[in-house]
């Protein structure tokens, strides 16, 4: 203490005393002098500065008492004759502290980046700080006693504002959010808290501590829009797109999921995928996420599900460097898998429709020109022994020239149907017919090949034997596998045909007792793309083309042809028609 000082120990409360009153008052915790907020205004800043306030009033409040205490003291100095140097003493104390405290509340505000203001319940401002001109681009004396509700405010916001005037006053406390005007004619965000702690004499006003927020609101507008934006990018997404956490369950889901899966959306998020999808493919999921999520990677997969097909696309989603959630999104290809496999069909069909030509060619260029050679040189050698009158042999010359003219004739003849095949020309007309009448009639058009090699051709058929089938494709289908029976059967051999009754259909079988096939040669006699052509018993040539077209006529009849046979012992052949 100076010398000179007179301090009453009743009075020694000007730092004790007001920080617990402070305490008691406003909930404000202190330690050694220094004010720590508990945060009740939410911000820390105004919360000092209204404890600073706060202090300076409590300490001129202690500082009243002890002068009172002081003039009362002078009751007795004054019997001493000590009470004017008392009194000035006293006088001289207090205008100090006051010119102390008000220089150090002005360079508080001052110092302030947010702006102080003093208005009544009129909404007249009678003090505003020097900060105004930095955020509001008014200076004070502008906005001092005007209505500054009703020019300044944005009229949406006024309400608001109000409430907060009206809080402050019943309460002790009022805050708000709103638009102020510039000078410039836009608007500025601001936040405003309102006490009625400091009261001006003779007027009931309020103490608004204001914080220019106009960043931090379109910040905020900002971030709204996004989220609007991606809520609706979520809503009407034509894809799947899915977020998850770091225990595979689902966060963020776009509206589309619903019809996938057959859920609403409050019961899709938060699921495992085993509350999701079946058993297996949500394992394939899970195992795929943890290794997304382990290893920080992006994965490409397809997946089937309900008869789609889809494609998926995951990857990582890394806070601070790790893996902490997993997004991606699907697609679904089904219509471009079927475009595949329908390229897959076509590439399969284009390669058959080149090896066709190639055979088509192979014929024209080869088997057709072969008869043709032998007519035209049996035809002259008959004439020139007719000529010379030498007439010793011509009987095998006209033999020979009938059979290559018989050949080129079968030959022109599968190649005119088969044709009509490839280019969807030939007619399907299917009938009820007698099996047993159509197997004799044709027999007796290869009687005659036959028996130039002494095979007997016998039939083993029920005495009733329908089918619902065409006749002209059927009797070619007879035709040709008969007379490669007689072809690849030995002279004196022998030819059966049967017929097998089966559920829905008659099996046909001709077996032949001749050189039979090579076992892996059989499965090339019925493809257009694997030649495979041998010499008869007696050096008869085939084109191989009799079989595909066999093959052909069946599949018309959604029927079967395949082949038994083992080399040296034999051959048969089997084919299925439906029963009529």
């Amino acid at each position: 203490m100076e010398k000179g000082k007179y301090q009453s120990p009743e009075v020694d409360l000007s730092g004790r005393k007001t920080e617990e009153e402070l305490q008691r008052n406003h909930g404000v915790k202190t330690t050694s002098g220094d004010a720590v907020a508990e945060d009740n205004l939410n911000r820390p800043e105004t919360q000092n500065l209204l404890y600073e306030l706060e202090l300076l009033r409590s300490e001129l409040k202690m500082k009243s008492e002890e002068l009172l205490i002081l003039k009362a003291r002078c009751l007795d100095l004054e019997k001493k004759n000590l009470y004017p140097e008392v009194e000035s003493k006293a006088n001289k104390h207090e205008e100090e502290f006051m010119k102390m405290d008000e220089e150090k509340f002005r360079r508080l505000i001052e110092n302030s980046f947010d702006m102080f203001v003093l208005i009544d319940s009129h909404g007249i401002q009678h003090f505003v700080s020097d900060s105004c001109e930095k955020i509001l681009g008014f200076r004070p004396d502008e906005l001092i006693n005007i209505p500054v509700i009703e020019r300044m405010i944005h009229p949406d916001d006024r309400e608001k504002i109000i409430e907060t005037f009206q809080n402050a006053a019943l309460i002790g406390y009022g805050r708000a959010q709103y638009r102020h005007r510039h000078k410039n004619g836009g608007w500025v965000y601001l936040e405003a808290y309102g006490t009625n702690q400091i009261n001006n004499p003779g007027i009931n006003s309020i103490v608004l501590n204001v914080r220019d927020i106009t960043e931090r609101k379109l910040a905020e507008e900002e971030l709204k829009e996004r989220e609007e934006i991606f809520r609706l990018f979520l809503e009407n997404s034509p894809i799947y797109i899915f977020f998850k956490d770091e225990n595979i369950r689902s966060l963020r889901l776009s509206r589309n999921y619903e019809n996938l899966i057959g859920k609403s959306m409050n019961e899709l998020i938060g699921k495992t995928m085993d509350e999701l999808f079946p058993s297996d493919l949500a394992k394939s999921m899970v195992e795929n996420d943890l290794d997304i999520l382990k290893n920080g990677v992006k994965i490409e997969i397809e997946e089937e599900f309900n008869g789609h097909y889809y494609s998926t696309i995951k990857f990582p989603i890394q806070i601070e460097g790790k893996p902490t959630y997993l997004a991606g999104f699907t697609i679904d290809i089904t219509e471009r898998k079927h475009a595949e496999m329908a390229l897959r069909d076509s590439e399969a069909r284009l390669r058959e429709l080149n090896a066709t030509k190639d055979k088509f060619f192979s014929i024209i260029a080869h088997d057709l020109k072969n008869p043709f050679n032998s007519i035209v040189g049996f035809s002259d050698l008959l004439t020139r022994k007719i000529q010379e009158r030498d007439y010793e042999g011509i009987a095998g010359y006209s033999r020979m020239i009938g059979n290559s003219s018989q050949r080129a004739m079968d030959l022109l003849t599968n190649l005119l149907k088969w044709a009509c095949i490839q280019t969807g020309r030939i007619d399907f007309i299917p009938e009820c017919i007698d099996m047993v009448e159509l197997t004799s009639d044709v027999i007796k058009l290869l009687s005659i090949l036959a028996r130039q090699k002494s095979i007997a051709i016998t039939t083993h058929f029920p005495p009733l034997v329908f089918v619902m089938a065409d006749k002209e494709m059927i009797s070619t289908v007879l035709r040709n596998l008969i007379s490669n029976a007689v072809k690849f059967t030995n002279p004196g051999g022998e030819i059966v045909i049967s017929a097998k009754p089966k559920q829905k259909e008659w099996v046909i079988t001709i077996a032949d007792n001749g050189v039979g096939i090579k076992k892996e040669a059989i499965n090339k006699l019925f493809r257009i793309d694997q030649s495979y052509s041998t010499m008869g018993t007696q050096n008869e040539k085939g084109t191989g083309l009799g079989l595909l077209l066999c093959k052909e006529f069946i599949e018309k009849h959604n029927g079967r042809i395949w082949i038994e046979s083992e080399e040296g012992q034999g051959s048969k052949f089997h084919f299925s028609v439906p029963k009529g």
